[in-house]
């Protein structure tokens, strides 16, 4: 049974890293994580069609991870969540070597876990 308090949070946190699990997404606040841009600098920086652009940064806007200021014809936007997703950026360009463990080691840990917890071991 789900507790919608619980889940809430969790709910938030994984429409946020939806939004963001997209190379153009993430090319563009990659873009944006050192300064604001005006939407013609991102789109001479990333190699996709104005509309796409748009719809793109349409829905980093809706999650709330940017914003922008209009002036004239003008949008320039910015990082409304910049310690998050500096280190998103960061964590996703670091190395992650897989480390795979035998069948037995996976059963001895979990049983290990399972004797503390109901206090057999």
């Amino acid at each position: 049974m789900k507790d919608a308090q619980t889940d809430a949070p969790w709910d938030d946190r994984a429409r946020l890293l939806r939004v963001m699990a997209h190379p153009m997404r993430l090319m563009i606040l990659n873009t944006l994580r050192e300064r604001p841009q005006c939407v013609k600098d991102i789109n001479s920086l990333i190699p996709i069609v104005q509309p796409h652009l748009s719809q793109h940064m349409a829905a980093l806007r809706k999650v709330g991870l940017i914003d922008c200021h209009i002036s004239g014809p003008l949008r320039c936007y910015y990082i409304v969540r910049p310690t998050l997703v500096k280190k998103m950026l960061q964590l996703l360009s670091e190395d992650h070597p897989v480390r795979l463990r035998s069948h037995d080691s996976v059963v001895r840990a979990s049983r290990r876990v399972e004797e503390v917890q109901t206090g057999t071991g």
